[in-house]
C-alpha cells in the first residue's frame, strides 16, 4: 500500500476533527438540554481539573514526544528508544498521580473544589485522556491518518452514547456525562494498542538512561508552561466557582463550549495538519523554510477564523436560541460576542505564536503568554463579576487575551521575522468586517431557519468579498470552479 501524501493525510486529518468537532457539537445540544446548569457547570469543572491535572503531569510528555520521536530511518518513522522512554515516563506519572488521588481520597481531603469521592474520576479521566493523545501523536508522526480519523471519531461518538445512556437512562446526571467520556477513551486506547503492530515493538521498561534524561531536560521547561497554558484556558471555571457559583459555571460554558467546538476547532484543524510539515521543514530546510509554512498557517488562521468571530459575535441571539435548551440562552447571547474575541486571539497564541517558540525550541518562551493570562485574569475577573455577573467575566477574558496577543507577538517576531500585517491579512479583515456588516441588521431575527440561511449567506458574501479584493488564495481556489472561473473572466475582461 502506498504512502497518503501531506495533501491526502491534511485532508483526511481535517475531516477527522470535523466529524468529531460535529459530535461534539451535538453533545453540547444534548447536555444543555438533559443537564441544568448547575449540573453542567459540575461536569465542565472535573473536566477542567482533570484537563489542568493532565497537562500538568503528561502533556509535557505530549509535546515532547510531536517534537523529538521522528526518525525517518525508523520502519515506523519513529525512534523505538525515545518512544520507550516515553512509556515509561508516562506510566511513573500515572503512578504518581493515582497515589495521590488515592491518598486524598482516603484522607477525604477534596481538591480545587472537587469532592474526595470524585477525585478517582478526575484522575482516570486524565490517564485516558493523555493516553489517547500519545496515541494519535505518534499516528500524526507517522502519517497514519486513517488511524487518527478511526481513533478521533470513534472517541466522539461512544463518549456521546455512552453519556446519553447514563444521564437519561439511569438518571446519573453530570456523573454519567463524565463516565461516558473516560470509558470512551479508555475502549479507544485499547483497541489502538491491540490493532496497530508499532505498539507491541515497544519495550518501555528497557528504556534506557540516556534517552530518559534527554527526555526530561526537553520536557522539564514544558511542565510549567503546560500547566499554566492550560491553567490560563480553565481559570474561568474556578474563578466563577468561587464568586458566583456552579450554576453560572454552566450559564459560561455553554457559549464557551460552542466556541471550542466552531472556532477553536477551525484553528486547531489548521495547526494539526500543518505542524508535521513545519517540523519536517524546519529540520530538514531550516528556518526560512519554516517560516514560509507558519506564514500560510497564519493566513488559512485568519482568513477562517476572523469571519468565524464575526459571524458567531453578529448572530449570537438566534445562535442561542437555536442551539441551547432555555435555561442557557439569555446569558449566551451577552456574551458570545466578547468570548469569541477571547477565543479568537488565544487561537491565534497557541496556534501559531506559540509555534515559533516551540520549533525554535525556546522552551521557556512559552511560559510566557500563559502567565500574562492568567495574572490579568486573576485580577481582572472577580471584581468584574461583583459588578457584572458572567459578563464580566467575558470581558476580563477578552481584556487577557488581548494583552496576552500583544506581548506574544513582539517576542515571537524576535525569534522568526513574520509579517503579521501585510496586503492579504488586510483584505481578509475587509472582507470579515464588511461580510459582519451585511449580517448585523438581521441579528434580530431569530428561529431556526432564519439563523441558518443567515450564517450561509454570511458564508457566501464573506467568499464574494474575498474575490473581490483579490485575495490570492480565494481566487486560485475560485479558478478550479468552472463558474467561478467563467465569471472572474468576465469580471477581468471588463477591467479598463
Amino acid at each position: 500500500m502506498s504512502t497518503p501524501s501531506l495533501t491526502s493525510n491534511a485532508a483526511i486529518t481535517t475531516a477527522a476533527l470535523a466529524i468529531s468537532s460535529g459530535m461534539n457539537f451535538v453533545a453540547l445540544f444534548v447536555w444543555t438540554h438533559l443537564l441544568q446548569p448547575a449540573e453542567f457547570g459540575t461536569f465542565s469543572l472535573v473536566s477542567a481539573t482533570a484537563l489542568l491535572l493532565s497537562a500538568f503531569a503528561f502533556e509535557w510528555l505530549r509535546l515532547t514526544s510531536a517534537r523529538t520521536l521522528f526518525d525517518a530511518t525508523q520502519p515506523y518513522e519513529i525512534s523505538p528508544a525515545r518512544a520507550n522512554a516515553m512509556l515509561a515516563l508516562y506510566a511513573a506519572c500515572c503512578c504518581v498521580v493515582a497515589g495521590a488521588a488515592m491518598l486524598l481520597w482516603a484522607c477525604g481531603i477534596s481538591a480545587l473544589g472537587i469532592p474526595p469521592g470524585v477525585l478517582p474520576v478526575v484522575a482516570a479521566f486524565a490517564f485516558t485522556e493523555m493516553a489517547l493523545s500519545l496515541i494519535n501523536t505518534i499516528s500524526r508522526i507517522r502519517t497514519e491518518a486513517w488511524q487518527y480519523f478511526a481513533s478521533m471519531v470513534a472517541r466522539s461518538i461512544l463518549s456521546l452514547l455512552v453519556g446519553v445512556v447514563l444521564v437519561a437512562s439511569f438518571g446519573y446526571g453530570a456523573t454519567g456525562a463524565i463516565w461516558g467520556t473516560v470509558t470512551a477513551q479508555a475502549a479507544v486506547v485499547l483497541a489502538g494498542v491491540v490493532l496497530d503492530r508499532f505498539w507491541r515493538t515497544l519495550r518501555p521498561w528497557q528504556a534506557r538512561k540516556a534517552e530518559l534524561g534527554a527526555a526530561l531536560r526537553l520536557g522539564a521547561p514544558l511542565i510549567g508552561s503546560c500547566t499554566l497554558t492550560y491553567g490560563a484556558s480553565v481559570v474561568d471555571r474556578f474563578l466563577i466557582a468561587g464568586v458566583l457559583g456552579a450554576a453560572e459555571i454552566g450559564h459560561y460554558m455553554a457559549p464557551a463550549d460552542l466556541l471550542q467546538k466552531t472556532l477553536v476547532f477551525v484553528m486547531m484543524a489548521i495547526n494539526l495538519t500543518a505542524y508535521p510539515t513545519l517540523v519536517r521543514s524546519y529540520e530538514r530546510d531550516g528556518s526560512a523554510a519554516a517560516g514560509r509554512v507558519l506564514q500560510n498557517s497564519f493566513l488559512l488562521q485568519l482568513g477562517l477564523g476572523l469571519p468565524a468571530a464575526i459571524g458567531i459575535a453578529v448572530l449570537a441571539p438566534g445562535i442561542a436560541d437555536l442551539l441551547f435548551g432555555e435555561a442557557y440562552r439569555d446569558q449566551a447571547s451577552r456574551i458570545l460576542p466578547l468570548l469569541g474575541i477571547a477565543s479568537l486571539l488565544r487561537c491565534l497564541v497557541t496556534f501559531q505564536l506559540a509555534m515559533v517558540f516551540q520549533i525554535k525550541k525556546r522552551m521557556k518562551l512559552m511560559l510566557v503568554p500563559p502567565a500574562i493570562t492568567l495574572v490579568t485574569m486573576v485580577l481582572l475577573a472577580p471584581p468584574a463579576m461583583r459588578l457584572w455577573g458572567v459578563l464580566g467575566m467575558a470581558m476580563a477574558a477578552s481584556t487577557a487575551q488581548f494583552v496576552t496577543f500583544a506581548v506574544s507577538l513582539v517576542l515571537s517576531k524576535r525569534e522568526m521575522p513574520l509579517a503579521f500585517v501585510t496586503g492579504e491579512t488586510l483584505k481578509i479583515a475587509a472582507a470579515a468586517i464588511g461580510m459582519g456588516a451585511l449580517l448585523y441588521p438581521l441579528r434580530g431575527l431569530h428561529g431556526a431557519l432564519p439563523t441558518l440561511s443567515f450564517i450561509a449567506a454570511g458564508g457566501i458574501a464573506y467568499g464574494a468579498l474575498l474575490l473581490a479584493f483579490q485575495f490570492g488564495p480565494a481566487c486560485k481556489a475560485a479558478h478550479r470552479v468552472p463558474i467561478l472561473r467563467a465569471l472572474l473572466a468576465r469580471s477581468a475582461s471588463r477591467r479598463p
